[in-house]
């Protein structure tokens, strides 16, 4: 798999198409509205990216239907937790695959992984759709 030239301003996700985007955005409670993809994987410390870190044996480019399994709601961040290839556990470390819906200004976005960890998740089925691809640091929110 060819990482980008800067792995440290990227990172490997699932970009959903305009239409998981419309559905995933129309559920938005807060003002600041992401929903608009599944990070699969990012380099810390100097890591390399690894194939393996892509659910399915699929590369880059290639696309793929998922489906949401529960919403979760914090007083600060909203995240729909998804499921792809019967799993939501992220390959590249274990984490749980989500979407980060929308949040509060100033919120960090890393608080998505706390808010599923300790909120009860409430099922909420949804199909959506996307392709595999490199995404640029901050540019969320397209």
């Amino acid at each position: 798999m060819d990482a980008p030239a800067s792995d440290a301003e990227k990172y490997l996700a699932v970009e959903l198409d305009e239409e998981s985007r419309k559905i995933v955005r129309e559920l938005a409670l807060y003002e600041e509205i992401r929903g608009d993809h599944v990070t699969l994987a990012y380099a810390k410390n100097g890591e390399t990216f690894a194939r393996d870190w892509i659910p399915g044996n699929r590369s880059i480019g290639d696309s793929l239907g998922f489906e949401t399994r529960g919403f979760s709601v914090t007083d600060e961040i909203q995240v729909l937790v998804v499921c792809i290839d019967g799993s939501t556990q992220r390959p590249f470390d274990n984490g749980t695959l989500h979407i980060t819906v929308s949040k509060r200004a100033g919120v960090p976005s890393t608080l998505a992984n706390e808010a599923i960890l300790n909120v009860t998740l409430v099922p909420f089925i949804r199909q959506l759709k996307g392709s595999i691809a490199w995404l640029q640091k901050g540019k969320s929110g397209k």
